[in-house]
Parts: structure tokens; C-alpha cells; sequence
């Protein structure tokens, strides 16, 4: 089964395969069973480099943030990073559907999908992080705020499939 089957800009061939792609060394790469834990470690590194690497610019900003006590952006932009990273994991491996798409599977790595998720991680982590900041200091309470940041996290992500479908739909009718 070819990557590309299924809807345009979707790994759904991935999600429903055991195999994953191994490095051994200079030049050798190879497609090996795995089982399903080390599925879950496989893609759970490739989704917190997604998350990570895109939306490098906000992590950076809350780094350098002043620290407020032990509940600051920092704190949010832990509990985003990590739900987004899980949840994009269960997406990846077909454990869950992502929403509004009938098709299992996380985005491919195509050129105009990169520029998608530059936008798009950065804007999550934003609403994520400082949206977590605003409800626990306007509620009072910091659970509430990591929730908010957690709850974020995990729409952004269900929602990222398809949105990635949309866009590459949309720019291949412009183009």
C-alpha cells in the first residue's frame, strides 16, 4: 500500500501498518516490524519534533519569559507540548480518529504543509499557553489554567488532520 492512498496530504497507510522506518547507520535505511509500543516511541518522537521544531519561535519567547512563581507560561507550555505531542502520537498510530475526517492518520511532510505548520503549532501553543495564564490567574486557580492549556492542546491537534487536508485541497485549486 502506497503513502499515497487516501485523501491528498494524509499518512493513512502509516496509521494502519505495523512497519516504520529505521536508520542503521550511513546510508541504510529500512523498513522493519515493530511492535506496538515501539510504534507508539517512534511516533511520539516524530510528533514532539513536529511540535518542537514549528513551534520553536513561542517556545522560545515563554523560555525567555520572567518566571512568576512555579505557575507561568512555562508551566502551560509544558502541559501544551506535551498533550500535543501524545495526542498527535495516537492520531499517527490509528489510535484515535482525528475530527471531521473519515480517514485515520497524521499529515505528510509535503513542502506547502510545512508552511501550515509553522502558522499553525505557533498559534496553538499561543492560545495554549497564554489562554492557560489568563483563565488560572482570572479563575484563581492553576488547575484551571493547566486544563485550559491541555484541553487546547488536544483540540489543535484532532483538528490538524483535517485542517492540513483543507489547506492542501485549497492551495492546490489556487495552483
Amino acid at each position: 500500500m502506497s503513502r499515497r492512498t487516501g485523501p491528498p496530504g494524509r499518512e493513512t497507510a502509516v496509521a494502519a501498518s505495523t512497519a516504520r522506518r529505521s536508520w542503521y547507520g550511513y546510508g541504510s535505511i529500512a523498513r522493519i516490524e515493530k511492535s506496538r509500543f515501539s510504534r507508539m516511541l517512534n511516533d511520539a518522537t516524530r510528533i514532539y519534533a513536529e511540535v518542537a521544531l514549528f513551534g520553536l519561535p513561542t517556545l522560545l519567547y515563554i523560555m525567555d519569559a520572567p518566571a512568576a512563581g512555579w505557575f507561568d507560561a512555562k508551566a502551560t507550555g509544558l502541559v501544551a507540548l506535551v498533550t500535543m505531542t501524545v495526542v498527535g502520537t495516537l492520531i499517527r498510530t490509528g489510535t484515535i480518529r482525528p475530527l471531521a475526517t473519515r480517514t485515520d492518520g497524521w499529515v505528510t511532510l509535503t513542502p506547502w504543509l510545512l508552511v501550515l505548520r509553522a502558522v499553525y503549532f505557533n498559534v496553538a501553543l499561543v492560545v495554549a499557553i497564554f489562554g492557560g495564564v489568563v483563565v488560572g490567574t482570572f479563575l484563581g486557580s492553576w488547575p484551571s489554567g493547566l486544563l485550559w492549556a491541555g484541553a487546547v492542546g488536544v483540540a489543535a491537534m484532532l483538528a490538524f488532520p483535517r485542517c492540513g487536508q483543507t489547506w492542501l485541497q485549497w492551495i492546490r485549486a489556487r495552483y
